[in-house]
């Protein structure tokens, strides 16, 4: 081992991987990153369209600055090296609700209830909430209590619901079938994943992150940025970055990294291998299950994967949209209170302009299916024709406005189809957060093979989106310097905005909890 150079080969430039070469690079480590398409970014690609710069993906709203992407620059000392911005109006949720009000001969109610930071407001959206969720009076209060609950949560109560499903959690509070399925599948969205799947805490967890960041950001750029920095920054660092250079397998002897093996048949001498390619492609693919214990490789193939979405692109000639991001329960419920098809739907053109010609909006959508092939307990099947019937009801007038709609059946864009089954292809190597496979139980950055290292969405990090990728190659970066014998220095004590926004939050939690109970009381 020792005539080997102190080599890092880094498989896949998504945001975990990037993030992970830009590491790697600063702590002085010679790091090669190998992105076997011709373009960088993994699921956090772009492409070009009608005057579109279009996210391959659809990506989560960001703290920016103040998150996960914001400390991998500040690491490299490039906190500003990215400009996250902002949009003059904040998300909404969006829920097809009127059921009740349908079977009482009442006009449907409208399902649109923005999100507003403000604490004085929040009552407000709660009610409307409540009134698209078709919840009774007593059912709002309640859920008003789970909210009130989560806000005063500890990181270890919200770890004992990690073996809980967002529905079953909701369940706890509104124990009306079809009432926890609406609010579970709620929960559930920025996991992307059903509430009847979704794991509970790690959802709490993210809806913490997102009421305690106030406005939430996007990349000037489009996502395609992050990654596209990341590697600039690591180049100037001495990194090699190659596109067009597929992995074929990693060298292992003695459970030991040797290297990697390009498709070309290219041998790269390395100590250490990170890998974005998700857990069992790694495991059963790049490596070969014979080099790891019979218990790992189990463990690898019992995971669920993150289920594969459908997604649409959508390019307007007019903005419509009205709001930073859109998510919610699309479609319509069928009279028996049966959960409509969850969807989340980012408009970039609300946060930067310039992603799209003057004066036209692009909407980046998917909706959620089930993470095993399946659909969440009596929910529609996810389907394009669904999620833009979702979509329609969200924002009225947009298939009449619409310059082309990319993942259509009938779009004829054989590009744009190709570059939707490589997201897939992307998201089918994540795990996914249910239960079981979060918190303690999520898969370590680290592995038996000694100098092999995950990153991204497979394994290692907390949150949802490019957030919970850059986490992953924070930790597992970080895992390598402390195996490589070096040290990390004290963690830096809580930041001061973090400590008032807990305190505040338990206060204003207990506020509504005591209001809460007094209502059931």
């Amino acid at each position: 081992m020792d005539e080997l150079p102190l080599r890092a080969v880094v498989i896949g430039s998504g945001v975990g991987g990037a993030a992970a070469a830009l590491l790697l690079s600063h702590a002085g480590i010679p790091t090669l990153l190998a992105e076997k398409e011709r373009r960088l970014g993994g699921a956090a690609a772009a492409y070009e369209r009608d005057g579109f710069r279009v996210d391959t993906g659809t990506h989560m709203l960001c703290r920016g600055e103040e998150g996960p992407l914001g400390d991998v620059l500040r690491r490299v000392g490039h906190g500003d090296a990215i400009t996250f911005r902002q949009s003059s109006e904040p998300p909404a949720l969006c829920v097809a609700g009127g059921a009740r009000a349908a079977r009482a001969g009442a006009a449907p109610r409208a399902g649109r209830v923005v999100l507003q930071a403000e604490l004085w407001r929040l009552a407000g959206a709660a009610r409307e909430l409540a009134r698209g969720l078709d919840l009774t009076a007593l059912e709002a209060a309640r859920a008003a209590r789970l909210l009130a609950h989560a806000a005063a949560m500890r990181d270890v109560d919200m770890a004992a619901c990690d073996d809980a499903t967002a529905e079953a959690y909701a369940a706890r509070f509104v124990p009306r079938a079809a009432a926890a399925a609406r609010l579970g599948g709620l929960l559930g969205l920025p996991l992307l994943l059903p509430g009847a799947e979704a794991s509970a805490g790690e959802a709490l967890f993210s809806w913490r992150r997102i009421a305690r960041s106030g406005q939430q950001r996007y990349p000037e750029g489009g996502a395609a940025r992050v990654p596209e920095v990341f590697c600039r920054l690591a180049r100037e660092l001495g990194a090699a970055v190659w596109t067009g250079a597929g992995v074929r397998r990693v060298l292992v002897s003695d459970r030991r990294v040797r290297g990697v093996e390009l498709e070309d048949g290219t041998a790269l001498p390395a100590r250490i291998v990170v890998s974005t390619v998700g857990l069992l492609p790694t495991v059963s693919g790049l490596v070969g299950e014979a080099h790891f214990p019979e218990a790992y490789v189990a463990r690898a193939r019992a995971l669920a994967p993150q289920p594969r979405q459908v997604q649409v692109k959508i390019g307007l000639r007019r903005r419509l949209a009205a709001a930073g991001a859109l998510a919610g329960l699309g479609g319509g419920s069928d009279g028996d209170g049966a959960p409509a098809l969850p969807f989340y739907c980012l408009v970039p053109t609300r946060f930067d302009p310039s992603l799209a010609p003057p004066g036209h909006e692009l909407l980046c959508a998917c909706a959620v299916s089930g993470g095993r092939g399946g659909a969440s307990r009596g929910a529609p099947a996810a389907s394009v024709d669904g999620l833009l019937r979702a979509l329609a009801g969200a924002v009225p007038g947009l298939l009449s406005e619409a310059i082309f709609v990319d993942g259509a059946p009938a779009d004829g864009r054989g590009e744009a189809l190709a570059q939707a089954g490589e997201l897939a292809g992307e998201l089918a190597t994540a795990t996914a957060q249910t239960p079981g496979q979060v918190g303690r139980a999520r898969p370590a950055v680290y592995t038996p093979v000694r100098g092999l290292y995950l990153a991204g969405r497979g394994a290692g990090g907390r949150g949802a989106g490019m957030e919970l990728a850059a986490s992953s190659a924070i930790e597992c970066v970080d895992r390598i310097l402390v195996d490589m014998g070096r040290d990390l220095g004290a963690p830096a004590p809580p930041a001061l905005i973090d400590i008032a926004g807990d305190l505040l939050g338990r206060a204003a939690a207990s506020t509504v909890t005591w209001a809460a109970r007094a209502r059931l009381g």
